[in-house]
Parts: C-alpha cells; sequence; structure tokens
C-alpha cells in the first residue's frame, strides 16, 4: 500500500515537473490542494494587474498557468457532471484568454477574465453547496456527497 502511495504521489508530481522543465517561464505549482487553489488565485490576480497595465505576456501567462493548475490539481469534491461542466470550461476560457492576450486583443481578454471570475463563483457556491456533513460508519466529519446520485441507486 505504501508503495502504491508513493509512486501515485510520484507520478502526479512528474507531469508537473515536466512542464516545468519544458517551459521555464512557467513557475512551479505548489501540491497541497489550499496552496492549489491559493496558486491559481494568485495567477489570477496576475492577470488582471495585466489586464489593467494592457501586458499581454502578462495575460497569457497567468491564463496558461491557471490551465495548468487546473489539470494538475484533485480539488476535494463530488465528481459529477456538474463539477466537470465547470472545470472544462474553465480551461477553455483559459486557453481562450490566453489566445486572446497573444492576439493583443485586450477587450476581448478582459470580457474572457469577467466570465472566468464569475464561472469561479458558481463553481465556488456549487461545491460549497455539494459538502453534506455525514457520520460514515466507523467515522467522524464531513464527506463528500454527490449532489445527484447516479441513476439506479436511489
Amino acid at each position: 500500500m505504501r508503495f502504491k502511495l508513493v509512486l501515485l504521489g510520484v507520478l502526479l508530481t512528474l507531469p508537473v515537473t515536466m512542464i516545468t522543465w519544458a517551459d521555464p517561464v512557467v513557475q512551479p505549482i505548489e501540491q497541497s490542494e489550499g496552496m492549489l487553489m491559493r496558486s491559481k488565485l494568485k495567477r489570477s490576480q496576475h492577470v488582471l494587474e495585466g489586464l489593467l497595465r494592457k501586458d499581454f505576456r502578462a495575460i497569457a501567462r497567468g491564463a496558461k498557468e491557471m490551465k495548468l493548475i487546473s489539470e494538475a490539481a484533485e480539488w476535494p469534491r463530488a465528481r459529477d457532471s456538474v463539477y466537470e461542466h465547470f472545470s472544462a470550461e474553465f480551461r477553455r476560457q483559459c486557453n481562450q484568454l490566453e489566445e486572446l492576450a497573444e492576439q493583443q486583443n485586450h477587450q476581448g481578454a478582459t470580457f474572457t477574465y469577467l466570465h472566468m471570475t464569475n464561472l469561479c463563483i458558481q463553481c465556488h457556491d456549487y461545491v460549497r453547496d455539494s459538502l453534506r456533513v455525514a457520520e460514515p460508519r466507523g467515522r467522524r466529519g464531513i464527506q463528500l456527497i454527490p449532489s445527484e446520485w447516479p441513476e439506479g441507486s436511489g
């Protein structure tokens, strides 16, 4: 079991390490869940600063880093179709923001960033509302319960 956990840890950090080596512009991404979210928020603030200064390189870099964090992250949440939609849409908007920055389309990048921020707020509302307090047999604490149940499991 310990070997599997170590192997899983190596496999999860390997893509981030390879991405960091392949593109030295991308800053290393912190690995704990809380740090990943804070890291994504920090990159979002870099994008906002880039928009305010019309620094298209900063906008593109921030968008790319947010997408990489999103792809690397395993958030503590229920995996259901609603969350997966939010996640896919976030990555799509990161791609769009990066492309608009490369085209130096300030108005389009600004609109995409605002839409992305709204999506983040909606997703956080959804994830927070999908938490339920549960007391599984022999364990106490908060456990994630999907907000929608698979067909036939009721």
